[in-house]
């Protein structure tokens, strides 16, 4: 439809508020790469409840700031450190599946599963705390489920929608918002506790562990007065790593999964690698260059990101009868784009999708899960027309890790369980808060023989 209406459209948005679509690449550019401290996020009450005024949600200086500071911790060799905890909760989760399936039950809801998979890992690397959540009952994971998992009913989203322009409307004494309200105050809650555990053990000198929390309290110690984060953006910087730490890695690996289950040829072909890599199936223990070796694995992970890309917005449009996965902007002064003059505070729409399924630069199986597109030498892929987790200064700082984690997570489930679709089963994608499989991500499962 953006042969119709051009790559720069004009709507309507809330209250009449004038709003542009955008998927021109040189206007996204400018926007993501060039300027990007002059396109500002719009308020987002809900969001900013969940994951605090960190990383995701500062502007200008404050941003500049924050990302100069935590670059360190997300280094190559921090990563490769991780490697040992990936693989640790990952056998956690393979083995709560084999034990379903010797049980006799083949058809399995796999959304909670991944989703405390990848909130007991950022727990553990992110601040050397256990959540233990696939193994026991846990207030987070409940707390983050009830924002993350509900169903999108037409009064949730209106009520998440209209609180950024009405911040009161989450005032209303209904259920909904008492659930929210509940869950945002133990996600707080945790966010200050597993602070304060790491300044009780820093008093006695440098904090050891390799976590991200105590590399941020090592470096912030080092750094001017002038450069430092506040002991409230510390506890922001939690929140954006509990939510963006665990939850972009989740519908990721879900998708992965369904995909995967919806090509059998093609989860047969990974398979294949997986085999020829680790013939053991019971000693899945990659190294970092083990695991970034595997070509068909890679390309597959990249394969499932343009398809569905994690840590972007969905917004219903109902002049198009579809949800379109955007990045959402407002410029913080006139802009001019080409032939257009773009007044202040208009909201822009940034089609990601219409970069990622664009047969300009993906060809004619634009719409295919095909993995061996990546192969293929004269594909043009840039940091213009692959945004999975944007790029520039505010392009996601952990992409790395969440890349490792998904590659160990997926290596060790298909070489241990082949996965397909359940018969009369129907699965969507999720409009909201969070593009998920919906209702739910439901496969059959067998193991695979060693």
């Amino acid at each position: 439809w953006f042969k119709e209406y051009g790559y720069i459209i004009k709507f309507h948005g809330i209250f009449n508020k004038p709003s542009l679509f955008i998927a021109d690449p040189k206007i996204i550019q400018e926007i993501i790469l060039n300027k990007n401290y002059d396109f500002i996020k719009p308020y987002n009450t809900s969001a900013i409840a969940i994951a605090g005024k960190g990383l995701l949600f500062s502007e200008g200086e404050d941003h500049k700031r924050q990302r100069k500071m935590m670059n360190p911790a997300f280094t190559h060799n921090n990563i490769k450190e991780m490697i040992p905890t990936f693989i640790r909760i990952t056998s956690t989760l393979k083995g709560l599946i084999e034990d379903e399936v010797n049980q006799g039950k083949s058809n399995i809801n796999f959304t909670p599963y991944i989703s405390k998979t990848t909130l007991d890992i950022i727990g553990s690397v992110g601040f050397n705390y256990e959540f233990n959540s696939l193994t026991s009952s846990n207030e987070l994971a409940e707390a983050y489920d009830s924002i993350l998992n509900s169903p999108p009913t037409v009064l949730r989203m209106t009520i998440s929608l209209l609180a950024n322009y009405v911040p009161l409307i989450r005032e209303i004494p209904v259920d909904i918002n008492r659930k929210f309200k509940n869950a945002c105050a133990v996600i707080n809650r945790v966010s200050k506790q597993l602070i304060e555990e790491k300044y009780n053990e820093a008093k006695n000198g440098e904090l050891k562990s390799k976590d991200l929390l105590s590399l941020l309290i090592n470096i912030n110690k080092t750094l001017p007065v002038e450069e430092k984060i506040t002991d409230e953006e510390l506890k922001y910087q939690i929140m954006t790593f509990l939510i963006a730490g665990h939850e972009t890695t989740n519908v990721t690996a879900c998708w992965a999964l369904y995909l995967l289950s919806e090509h059998p040829h093609v989860q047969d072909l990974l398979r294949e690698e997986l085999v020829k890599a680790f013939p053991d199936k019971s000693n899945f223990n990659p190294t970092f260059d083990d695991i970034n070796s595997l070509e068909y694995l890679n390309c597959v992970i990249k394969e499932s990101l343009r398809l569905h890309s994690p840590g972007i917005t969905l917004i219903f449009f109902f002049f198009f009868n579809r949800s379109i996965p955007i990045l959402k902007r407002a410029n913080s002064k006139d802009k001019v784009f080409g032939e257009h003059l773009i007044p202040k505070d208009t909201e822009l729409f940034i089609g990601i999708s219409a970069l990622h399924k664009s047969p300009e630069i993906w060809g004619s199986t634009v719409d295919d899960f095909d993995p061996k597109r990546w192969l293929d030498p004269s594909l043009n892929v840039t940091n213009l027309n692959y945004l999975p987790f944007l790029n520039g200064p505010r392009g996601c700082i952990g992409n790395k890790l969440a890349l490792t984690e998904m590659k160990i997570m997926l290596g060790m489930l298909i070489r241990n369980f082949v996965f397909q679709p359940i018969e009369g089963f129907h699965i969507s994608r999720k409009i909201f808060p969070s593009p998920k499989p919906y209702p739910y991500l439901g496969l059959a499962v067998s193991i695979v023989e060693s």
